[in-house]
């Protein structure tokens, strides 16, 4: 259990990576348990509290926890490693469906699918996109590194200014660390571009894998996590209080469609995919 605590206390300061890297830490870390024969409803719960908003880490720890659950676990492991280049063929054919000569994409952070699908899109069509720069961790910066790196044109802006690069999008593409029966979370700033979009008229389409959407029990039970205040100010004066929220929830009704590695769903259907587990309440 030391060896294991080391490793979820590390868990528990990755405050960059998205939920699928997050993923493939916490998986490895249940098989880890699993093979020690250590009791896991503590791994379990240790996992949740470390991560306590991204879904993907509460579904695969109440896999683990069900019944025939090292069985359970492998299955979801294998489902979720095969669902990224899913959602990618999905995404792909949905979007370039419309016969558009040209793509200009809106998106905030880093999101592993989001990436994906955006040099999938390039290698069949121009694509051209616009990122916040996400303070206070710069994740957006990570995300356009990533795209410039490969050919893609990135522009980037400051957090409030990212509405601007409405005007020329076709669509505004953002990722999701959870999928609940009417909302989805990601990076503080997407319920602000949501909103501008729908204003303007531009689609939002969120692109989350499975193991993202959850049902209302877990729903309940997701936490909203904030940063250290001296990331944005490290010595305010006196008299001034400094909130880093890290994520925020996002109304489904701002959402055009879901990009999923079962297909595109409408906002209606997310609450039919998220699982409901009887066992909750053992985390």
């Amino acid at each position: 259990m030391d060896a294991l605590n080391r490793r979820i206390a590390l868990l528990a300061s990755d405050r960059e990576s998205g939920a699928s890297d997050i993923l493939d830490q916490v998986v490895a870390i249940l098989r880890d348990a699993v093979a020690a024969g250590v009791p896991l409803p503590p791994v379990a719960r240790a996992l949740c509290r470390a991560q306590p908003s991204m879904a993907p880490v509460w579904n695969a720890a109440l896999e683990v926890l069900g019944p025939d659950g090292p069985a359970r676990l492998e299955t979801f492991a294998r489902r979720a490693a095969r669902a990224s280049d899913a959602v990618v063929r999905v995404g792909t054919g949905f979007l370039l469906d419309d016969g558009q000569q040209s793509l200009n994409v809106v998106t905030v952070s880093f999101s592993r699918s989001v990436a994906m699908l955006l040099e999938a899109l390039a290698a069949r069509r121009p694509v051209r996109v616009f990122c916040s720069e996400s303070r206070p961790a710069l994740e957006g910066r990570r995300l356009a590194s990533r795209l410039a790196g490969g050919g893609i044109p990135v522009t980037v802006y400051g957090d409030a200014a990212i509405g601007r690069a409405l005007a020329p999008a076709d669509a505004v593409l953002v990722g999701a660390d959870a999928v609940g029966p009417e909302w989805f979370l990601n990076k503080s700033g997407t319920r602000m571009l949501a909103a501008a979009a729908a204003q303007q008229g531009v689609p939002l389409y969120v692109v989350a894998t499975r193991e993202k959407f959850v049902g209302h029990g877990v729903a309940a039970r997701l936490a909203l996590r904030d940063g250290a205040p001296a990331e944005v100010w490290d010595a305010p004066p006196a008299g001034v209080t400094v909130s880093n929220p890290y994520f925020e929830a996002t109304p489904l009704e701002l959402v055009a469609s879901l990009i999923t590695d079962i297909g595109v769903i409408g906002a209606a259907s997310a609450a039919e995919v998220g699982t409901e587990y009887e066992y909750v309440k053992l985390i």
